[in-house]
Formats: C-alpha cells, structure tokens, sequence
C-alpha cells in the first residue's frame, strides 16, 4: 500500500494530457464537495450544540466521523492532484515552479489525508484537545485538530484549490499553443 511518505515512488509513466485531465478531474470534485462539507459542519455545530445542553457527545462524535469522512474525500482530490502535478513538474520546470509555490498547502492537505485515514483516532483527538469532558475545540473554532495541524475546509482552503488549478491550466495553455 503506497503511503504519503513514498507517494511518489513506482508511478507510472502518464501523457501530460492525461496527468492534466487527473488535475482537472479532481479539482472538480474537490470543489463540487465544498457545499456538503459546509452542510456537515453545520450538523456537527448542532450536535455540539446539543451535547452542550445534554451532555451526551455520541450524536456529535457520529457527526464529526461524518464530516471527516467528508474531509477524506476533498483531500484526497487534493492528494491526486498533487501526484498529478507532481509528475507534470518533472517533464516542465514552469509546472515545477507552481509546484513549489503551492507545496505547503498541497503538504497540508496531504498530510491531513493521512491522518483522516484512522477517523476514529481524529474523531477522538478533537475531544482530548478540550479542557473540558463537554468541549470540542474544533467544532466551536472551525478549526479541527489533526496530529500537527490545525485545519478545515472553508474559504481560504477552497481559494488556494482555485488559485492552484488556475496555475496549472496557465501553465498548459501555454504547453498547448507553444505546440501548435
């Protein structure tokens, strides 16, 4: 099983066509499961809400196994186009420069990947980060806890997806009429 710290080895050989189509696939996805994360974040506000006046948090720990499920899925968009991007960047330095200017947010998003893949642990290290038995930092904050990184899905993550996608299909328009 490949994982994000040897993500890189082995891959096959793919057209730029193709490893653009990939780019262009997941970022679609990426961005079409914006709104149902911002649905499931909100359910996961209401659950913390009535966790707060019930004292019960399995509805809200079953809401936030929900949302990062979610969270799996738009950072796996971002993990596919990182390999994607990836590969097109040893075949063009201009590809490698967009690389390099969006490595720490394609780092993040990668690295929180990995560690949605064990949503239980994440589910349960949003309730040890709290002071208290009814506290759930990330929920009240809008910014969840993952090993190293404080993170979520919202604006400013979405604006970096756009900025990153609009880079690379710069860089293949270019590709395309040097070409022709």
């Amino acid at each position: 099983m490949r994982d994000s710290s040897n993500r890189h080895r082995g891959l096959p050989p793919r057209t730029p066509e193709l490893l653009y189509n990939v780019v262009r696939k997941f970022y679609r996805g990426a961005v079409s499961h914006y709104d149902l994360i911002q649905e499931k974040k909100q359910e996961a506000y209401a659950c913390f809400e009535q966790m707060q006046a019930t004292g019960d948090d399995q509805p809200l720990r079953a809401a936030l196994a929900t949302l990062f499920l979610e969270f799996h899925f738009y950072t796996t968009c971002w993990l596919q186009i990182e390999l994607a991007l990836y590969r097109l960047a040893r075949q063009d330095e201009r590809l490698a420069k967009v690389m390099d200017t969006f490595r720490t947010a394609l780092e993040t998003h990668v690295a929180v990947r990995e560690q949605l893949e064990q949503t239980e642990a994440c589910v349960a290290a949003q309730f040890a980060a709290g002071s208290s038995g009814l506290s759930c930092v990330g929920v009240e904050r809008d910014a969840y806890l993952f090993d190293r990184f404080t993170f979520t899905v919202d604006e400013t993550s979405l604006a970096q997806l756009h900025a990153l996608f609009a880079a690379v299909e710069e860089q293949r328009t270019m590709s395309t009429s040097e070409k022709a």
